[in-house]
């Protein structure tokens, strides 16, 4: 007799098998039997019609605070299916923190993180579980962001670290990873990361090496020179021999602006014939979604600066420039105009604002973020290009990451991501079986989660049951963001942690990456 019993349903096992219908028998937190007969239980559900897969594994999530915010932001991973998460991602996680040095940071920070409106009462993983225990609806992982570290040690500054800097830089992300980090998220064009130099980010990688960890990366380029910016990040793998992996990974449709995805996997699939190990993940959308202080270069985004007009004209005339190219930073207003710079916030683009105003874009953008102290993200509309995100989304190991932002008024893909990844990629456009489609949607076992992400007897009960014909999310911008549809039951650790769009219970837990002594 079992303690929870899962029959007749068509199990997607996360592992390119040929889906099959069989039972699946749990006992504690563990899938005890996975069988073709009907099994006996105290608690049966009937799946007939309906597949069971693993809990989705959101490989990029911004979620680091999602336990301590309200409820529509804390429930938006596990009603999409999504029973485990890894945050800290893009370098511009919560942790370490320095109140001292950080208070800028924090600020900066707020549009991707969401607003805890409250004091940060934490320095460290630890103290941060502290405040997230007993309060995870799904299970996180947590990644040590350089932004965040070096923050830590010189706050937003736009300068090297000294060598006393640096060494600090290092013991403090060492003991991250004693404390069960899963390794390093480097964000190479967010502040302040983006100043970093090739020293700083092999000295990171090399501990990250010595803990087993993983290197995650939002690369400094997605345009032109986005070449040039995956050969950076590999060389860092290949010169430490550390794990890395391309956090959403894809190029610009305005190829004005960016390369094409057959020049992106031709790349990948050069060095991992040579012997690199590198995985790639991305979401489901055509529209992006960031800080809307992106669209200035990463030296200018002191807004006190723009109190002076010959100031604020320079920066005018640069980002106006289609020929200048600053390292880290891709010029997304130009790419593709201020009319697809949609503000969640305001409901419109900023180039509605300014023509209701007769200012010009940039000057309306200036008082935007002056006025919001820079804590306002945007929607980038024609971002990308959905055959080449489906040719990407092909490439063996190329992961699903919903990249939701929790603030504001979100991007769908917060919501809905993973739904979307079934409804769009594998029903309606048949770009993907349903297995590739799980197998990428529960990756996690690929960067060390080796009892998770598959349907195996002996591994954690992690589960989604969902009905492939009507699973989906509606695309929304409004603000006004509805529940997917089509998921029955999610399961985390053997307990039904939401029925129909419904959650019942708060079980998640912190995964840490083991150490071997």
């Amino acid at each position: 007799m079992y303690d929870l019993v899962i029959n007749n349903g068509l199990i997607v096992d996360g592992n390119l098998t040929p889906a099959y219908t069989g039972s699946i028998g749990i006992t504690g937190d563990k899938i005890i039997e996975i069988s073709q007969d009907n099994l006996a239980g105290r608690i049966v559900y009937d799946a007939t019609g309906l597949i069971v897969s693993p809990g989705f594994i959101d490989m990029h999530s911004h979620g680091d605070f999602l336990p301590l915010l309200e409820d529509d932001y804390k429930y938006s991973r596990i009603k999409q299916g999504i029973t485990t998460e890894i945050v800290g991602q893009c370098g511009i996680g919560p942790i370490p923190y320095n109140q001292k040095t950080m208070a800028e940071y924090k600020i900066y920070t707020q549009p991707v993180l969401g607003d805890l409106k409250s004091k940060w009462n934490f320095t460290d993983l630890n103290s941060l579980t502290n405040l997230t225990k007993d309060k995870m609806p799904h299970n996180m992982g947590y990644l040590i962001g350089l932004s965040a570290l070096r923050s830590y040690i010189s706050g937003l500054e736009f300068r090297r670290l000294n060598p006393k800097e640096m060494k600090a830089l290092f013991q403090i992300y060492e003991e991250q990873l004693q404390q069960g980090a899963l390794g390093m998220s480097m964000g190479l064009s967010y502040l302040p990361g983006v100043f970093a130099n090739h020293e700083e980010l092999i000295g990171l990688a090399k501990l990250t090496k010595k803990y087993d960890g993983i290197i995650m990366a939002h690369i400094r380029s997605h345009g032109v020179d986005m070449l040039k910016a995956i050969e950076e990040f590999i060389n860092i793998g290949r010169e430490t021999g550390a794990r890395i992996h391309i956090s959403h990974c894809r190029s610009y449709k305005n190829k004005d602006f960016g390369i094409t995805a057959s020049e992106i996997l031709n790349y990948i699939k050069k060095v991992r014939k040579e012997g690199v190990k590198i995985s790639l993940d991305q979401h489901p959308y055509t529209t992006g979604s960031t800080f809307l202080n992106q669209l200035l270069p990463p030296e200018d985004r002191e807004l006190d600066k723009y109190e002076d007009k010959d100031y604020c004209s320079l920066v005018e005339k640069k980002i106006n420039d289609k020929s200048l190219l600053i390292e880290g930073w891709d010029n997304m207003s130009l790419m593709v105009g201020f009319n697809n710079i949609y503000l969640p916030t305001y409901g419109c683009t900023v180039e509605d604002l300014a023509e209701a105003d007769g200012v010009s874009n940039f000057r309306k953008l200036i008082e935007i973020l002056k006025l919001e102290n820079g804590k306002i993200a945007m929607v980038v509309q024609e971002m990308f290009d959905i055959d080449e995100i489906s040719l990407l989304l092909k490439d063996q190991e190329t992961f699903i990451g919903s990249d939701g932002l929790p603030s504001g008024r979100p991007h769908p893909r917060l919501y809905g991501a993973f739904p979307k990844v079934i409804s769009d990629y594998v029903r309606n456009r048949g770009d993907l079986s349903l297995e590739q489609a799980i197998y990428k949607m529960t990756g996690g076992h690929n960067i060390g989660f080796k009892n998770r992400g598959i349907i195996s007897e002996g591994n954690i009960a992690d589960l989604v049951i969902f009905d492939y014909n009507t699973i989906s999310h509606e695309e929304s911008y409004s603000g006004v963001n509805k529940s997917p549809v089509g998921i029955s039951r999610v399961i985390i650790g053997g307990k039904i942690v939401c029925s129909d769009g419904k959650v019942l219970g708060e079980y998640g837990q912190l995964i840490r990456r083991v150490i071997n002594d």
